[in-house]
């Protein structure tokens, strides 16, 4: 199978909860949309590969919610939003990441990709998105060398840290390098 997909989820349906039960915080919320895995240009594809985005996915998750900055929401949440908005079989493009995150009470979403073209690299590509505009407030890409499962957690760990440095910056519609 050339394309697999990776998603951490609840058996549950979505349900609309107002931002401060879904997040226990103030801050302005941030919907993180599990990392997709790509193997469609791998030379070889393995069971473990999926396990190295799912480490990824969830140190991305570990990373900004330790952020003061944000209040990351229920991860259940959005993949439920994301496996209902998929249901008629297209992906998820930036349009529906920007409309589920809107409809979860989020300020902005982050989606990506982590993609296996070889055992020793791997690329983490991702963005940040404002969820009123859908415009894409960062986008970064990560060749990632050496042990993925190490590698990728830790690209994973660089993005959230961007993404942080990216909503510090001023309102001038350029985020901060």
């Amino acid at each position: 199978m050339a394309w697999r997909r990776l998603f951490l989820v609840l058996q549950q349906p979505l349900v609309a909860v107002p931002l401060g039960a879904q997040t226990d915080s103030t801050r302005p919320a941030i919907a993180v949309l599990n990392l997709r895995f790509d193997g469609e240009h791998a030379n070889v594809l393995e069971p473990g590969d999926t396990a190295v985005v799912q480490a990824a996915t969830s140190r991305l998750y570990a990373t900004l919610r330790a952020s003061e900055r944000v209040a990351v929401i229920d991860s259940g949440a959005v993949a439920a939003a994301v496996r209902a908005a998929e249901a008629a079989g297209n992906p998820c493009d930036n349009a529906c990441a920007a409309a589920i995150a809107r409809r979860l009470q989020a300020r902005w979403v982050v989606k990506g990709t982590v993609t296996k073209t070889s055992n020793l690299v791997w690329i983490l590509t991702a963005q940040l998105l404002d969820a009123a505009t859908g415009r894409p407030l960062l986008a970064d890409s990560y060749e990632l060398k050496g042990d993925a499962r190490t590698m990728a957690p830790a690209g994973a760990h660089v993005l959230a840290q961007r993404i942080e440095r990216a909503l510090a910056a001023p309102a001038t519609g350029a985020a901060s390098p």
